[in-house]
């Protein structure tokens, strides 16, 4: 295989292609988390399952195979004209046919390892070019912009950690040719990026040497031993000790060693002989599995481990009980003892207790420590903090406060300038404090949780179970605190398996009584916040704990509650302060969500489940009342309603201060409720509310059938629906079942028999309870089903019933639908003069009725029939006024399919934004996983590839597009598909499989009733 010799890939950066003389991006985000793949393997075939398990996190969709076509045509495209034969799809394997040359970072890995063997063997000239030419090919971090999938994260560690290599050999041969002036800047820099990197440290240190800066070098030798014998607990490698012994080895007499600094009055601890005195050094003992927080460590030591400075410094940290502030303190104290010579104060001031420790009693403990005896101690507090200001002017002492209950508490106890400083931990934010630096602690990620159970327990334990140590870290919520209680439960059993301990975890009610030992304690540490809680404020904590719902919002706590506005407001600020209440996040709606970590809220049940049943019931349902009410606010005012509003016979709450969200922005208020709903949908089924659990998914149908949300809908249906069944429900059973043949429509492969077996149940329902629109829409959902499958007499005979139901219960939704898919119907049997006319009924009620989707899906079919009788000009006016109002109202799968519609009329008239438009609509389709949208484009696509003349493109797309709409089974798209199929074949020499596609093409348009097409393929066919 001849390939052009610009031909390159480069990942080292921005994913991008060159394939003439100037490099491109890739657009599509899963197109270049393909390509990455393909480079990673340059050269070698790779199975599509592979493939498709790195796409999609080893939870392919059931379309993976047909959205991988997508994907690679797409990448064809941008390779260029050598696309097909470079990457090619052969024996279930896709392959990118290139040298590895080709790819950037296997350029990068030749040059270093090259460069690095010419340092060894000592031609440092040659190191150095070789050196440079390979640090040259990075633009950025490697795969930058590229989803991450196990493969790609395990090469980008690789290339990460030899790019650092690359760079340490780099300097290494700059040191080597007396260019020491010039690295200074860069290993300053490395060595704050990568302190445990000894090599850099070495390279640091020679440098400094060959400056003249002896004493600096060997200090940074002696910082670096320290760091890592407190760190990781090992003395230095080779790397540090050879370089250290060859700073010595220079010099024939080392420097005399530098005398201690002057004992100061600070420095009044325990007396000596000679009459001065220790400097106090109060910090709790530090811990030997301190684990993370580097982040949050280095920017509070940026601001305390200063020169002397006449500002005081005052750093505050925050966060939840348990998560870790007294720890990271801790460990901060001890890295700066050497920067604080005058010694270290310490005071726990009890803030979470009932009586937290009155600032004159710890004045009192630090003067004493500081030397002030007997009668020198003043009487007041005021009197004690001036002293206290007094000892420390001119000194560095470290102030460390910890669990402070406020600021008033603190303030006595602060030095009054520099250079002393002081580190504050409350569990409030000390906002009021002039603090030089925030620091407000989460809980750890999981592979933080990870690392420190693996500190703990062992490395052989979690290895030997991992599974079981990401369930345990995640029941502990990634509670560090938690997280260690479990640790050492785990190590203190050594022949009991984790799992054993996980499953004692699952069982909420006794979680918390799992969670301790000895002195340590997730339900102690949590009750000490929770007594300091008014009593309004415990009761609303304990009936937020009720609900299932992850996260809510305001108007949320405020039903469960039973609280006013003001009175909600200042609750919620009080849980907030005291970190049991998390602010979660601003939603789509501009809500503030407020959410409980997984223990506060175990631990807030245990209270909440003393009170009797009814009162529990009483909280829940109010909450699920308001999202009821809200959520059918939501639904009426949406783009368009697809069924029948059909409700619970008893009415809903008000829905309080939600009402302006849920009616202005019906979309957005329904994307941030939808995990609520769905909790709400099934905590109301679980406590026998049918009615109330059925209601929530009727209101949410619409936005789950106008966004394609075919998982979630089904999910909230199911539950409702047996729910329903359960307490013999009949009509929420019916909108249920109405309303997941409805859904049945936007999944992806779904089986049309099981849509129209649910439709015909929830008929015989809706004609039981005699619900008239209930059955309009039943009928029109079967009448889709025929229509799908071609059975165009039964469709009809569907519709003319639903059309009399319709016209009965005066319901114009109904009627509007009946004619769009009359109309649809009429044009697949080459009908348009009466689809035109039923399409432009369907308008007209659309209109009346102000229903925005409705008019967008009316326009579409008139933009399509205008086209099938030669009228472009009309259909592409309808077809973009189509787009417009569904562009304005936020319809990404509506605009998917105009956007196919409108790009097969360019094609048809060789209009130049054909393929933009066809590739937005591919784009669209993808995203939102439409596969009728993604067939039409990719169909379109491929008749435009027919009319360029490049058989190949139109094969794999016109053969994919047909593959969708079979598995789709919408016959009549399959059979214009094979039609397009036949003449690509014609086109690529093939004439025995175009004949047979015209022919299956035939056969369909015969069934369809659809005369004229099936004449025309067969003319084309050569079959008449």
């Amino acid at each position: 295989m001849v390939l052009r010799l610009s031909l390159r890939f480069r990942c080292l950066g921005s994913l991008e292609i060159r394939s003439a003389h100037e490099w491109q991006a890739v657009a599509g985000g899963r197109a270049r988390t393909l390509l990455a793949i393909l480079m990673i393997h340059a050269g070698e075939p790779i199975p599509v399952g592979r493939v498709a398990d790195e796409l999609w996190s080893g939870a392919p969709p059931a379309s993976a195979r047909s959205l991988l076509r997508g994907y690679v045509l797409s990448l064809r495209r941008a390779i260029g004209q050598d696309g097909t034969a470079v990457l090619t799809a052969e024996a279930n394997a896709y392959c990118l046919h290139v040298g590895r040359e080709s790819v950037d970072a296997y350029r990068f890995e030749q040059l270093a390892a090259d460069g690095q063997e010419a340092l060894r063997a000592g031609d440092v000239d040659r190191a150095a070019r070789l050196l440079d030419a390979a640090l040259t090919l990075w633009c950025g971090p490697a795969f930058a912009a590229v989803a991450t999938s196990p493969l790609i994260a395990a090469y980008a560690s690789r290339l990460h950690e030899l790019h650092l290599a690359a760079l340490e050999a780099r300097m290494e041969a700059d040191l080597l040719t007396g260019r020491a002036d010039k690295l200074l800047g860069p290993l300053s820099q490395l060595m704050q990026e990568h302190p445990a990197r000894e090599r850099i440290t070495a390279l640091w240190m020679r440098a400094l040497n060959a400056q003249g800066r002896r004493a600096e070098a060997l200090n940074a030798y002696v910082d670096a031993r320290r760091r890592l014998a407190e760190d990781f607990g090992i003395e230095p490698g080779p790397h540090l000790r050879q370089a250290h012994r060859d700073i010595l080895a220079e010099h024939s007499v080392d420097d005399p060693p530098a005398s201690d600094p002057p004992a100061t009055p600070a420095a009044a601890g325990r007396k000596q002989p000679d009459g001065t005195r220790d400097a106090p050094w109060q910090a709790p003992a530090s811990i030997g599995d301190f684990t993370g927080r580097d982040t949050e460590l280095a920017g509070c030591l940026k601001v305390l481990d200063q020169g002397p400075g006449t500002a005081m410094h005052l750093v505050a940290v925050s966060g939840r009980a348990g998560v870790g502030k007294t720890t990271l303190t801790t460990r901060l104290a001890h890295l700066l003892r050497d920067a604080y010579p005058h010694g270290q104060l310490y005071a726990d001031l009890h803030g979470d207790s009932a009586q937290p420790t009155a600032p004159g009693d710890v004045l009192g403990r630090f003067l004493r420590a500081l030397g002030v005896q007997g009668s020198e101690m003043p009487e007041t507090t005021d009197e004690r903090s001036a002293l206290l200001r007094s000892r420390l002017a001119g000194n560095r002492v470290l102030i460390l406060l910890d669990n402070a209950a406020g600021e008033q508490q603190v303030r006595p106890l602060l030095p009054g300038s520099g250079p002393s400083a002081a580190v504050v931990v409350s569990r409030r934010r000390l906002s009021a404090l002039d603090v030089s630096h925030f620091v407000d602690l989460d809980v750890f990620s999981p592979a933080c949780a990870l690392s420190l159970l693996e500190q703990i327990a062992g490395t052989e334990r979690v290895t030997a179970e991992p599974a079981a140590a990401s369930a345990l870290t995640a029941l502990c919520g990634h509670l560090p605190l938690a997280v260690r209680i479990a640790a050492a439960r785990v190590s203190a059993s050594p022949g009991t398996p984790m799992s054993w301990l996980v499953q004692q975890l699952v069982d909420e009610r006794s979680r918390l009584d799992e969670l301790s030992i000895g002195d340590l304690d997730v339900r102690t540490t949590i009750a000490a916040g929770y007594q300091g809680l008014s009593t309004v404020e415990q009761r609303t904590l304990c009936r937020l704990a009720l609900l299932d719902a992850a996260d809510f919002p305001a108007w949320a706590v405020a039903a469960a509650a039973d609280l006013t506005t003001a009175e909600n407001r200042q609750v919620l600020r009080a849980l907030v302060d005291r970190r049991l209440l998390d602010e979660v996040r601003v939603d789509q709606a501009g809500q503030l969500r407020y959410g409980l970590h997984c223990l506060v809220r175990i631990f807030a049940r245990e209270p909440a489940r003393q009170e009797p049943p009814a009162a529990q019931l009483a909280v829940i349902e109010r909450a699920l009342d308001s999202w009821l009410a809200l959520a059918q606010t939501a639904s009426a005012a949406l783009a368009a309603a697809t069924l029948a509003d059909i409700r619970p016979p008893r009415p809903a709450a008000a829905g309080g201060d939600g009402v302006e969200a849920a009616a202005g922005s019906p979309s957005a208020w329904f994307e941030a409720e939808r995990a609520a709903i769905a909790a709400a949908v099934a905590q109301a089924a679980g406590l026998g509310r049918a009615d109330l659990s059925w209601g929530l998914a009727a209101a949410a149908h619409g936005f789950y059938e106008l966004r394609d949300l075919f998982d979630d809908g089904q999910h909230a249906h199911e539950t409702a629906l047996s729910a329903c069944r359960a307490a013999g429900d009949r009509l929420g059973e019916a909108v249920m079942l109405r309303d997941l043949a409805d859904l049945h429509s936007s999944k992806p492969g779904s089986d049309i028999g099981r849509k129209l077996e649910l439709a015909a149940a929830a008929l015989r329902l809706f004609q039981q309870v005699r619900h008239t629109r209930g059955e309009a829409d039943a009928l029109y959902l079967c009448a889709t089903v025929h229509r799908t499958r071609g059975e165009h007499a039964e469709a009809v005979t569907r519709l003319e019933e639903s059309l009399q139901a319709c016209r009965a219960a005066d319901y114009h939704l109904g009627e509007l639908h009946v004619w769009q898919l009359l109309g649809i119907v009429r044009r697949q049997q080459g009908r348009n003069d009466e689809a035109l006319n039923y399409a432009n009924r369907a308008l007209t009620i659309a209109r009346d009725l102000g229903s925005s989707r409705d008019q967008s899906v009316a326009l579409g079919l008139i933009g399509i029939i205008r086209r099938d009788q030669d009228e472009p000009h009309e259909a592409e006016q309808a077809l973009v006024a189509a787009i417009a109002i569904a562009e304005e109202s936020g319809d990404p799968v509506q605009l998917a399919f105009l956007h196919g519609h409108l790009g097969a009329l360019y094609v048809g008239s060789g209009h130049p934004r054909a393929r933009p438009v066809l590739e937005r609509g591919l784009e669209l389709s993808r995203a939102s996983h439409s596969v009728f949208g993604q067939a039409l484009a990719l169909n379109a696509l491929g008749r435009l590839d027919l009319a360029d003349g490049d058989a190949p493109a139109a094969l794999d797309r016109l053969g994919a597009s047909a593959q969708l709409y079979r598995d789709a089974q919408n016959t009549y798209a399959e059979a214009r598909a094979l039609a397009a199929l036949a003449e690509a074949h014609r086109l690529a020499g093939d004439p025995e499989q175009a004949r047979s596609s015209a022919r299956a093409a035939v056969l369909i348009f015969r069934q369809l009733g659809n005369d004229t097409e099936a004449d025309q393929t067969a003319l084309l066919a050569g079959e008449r």
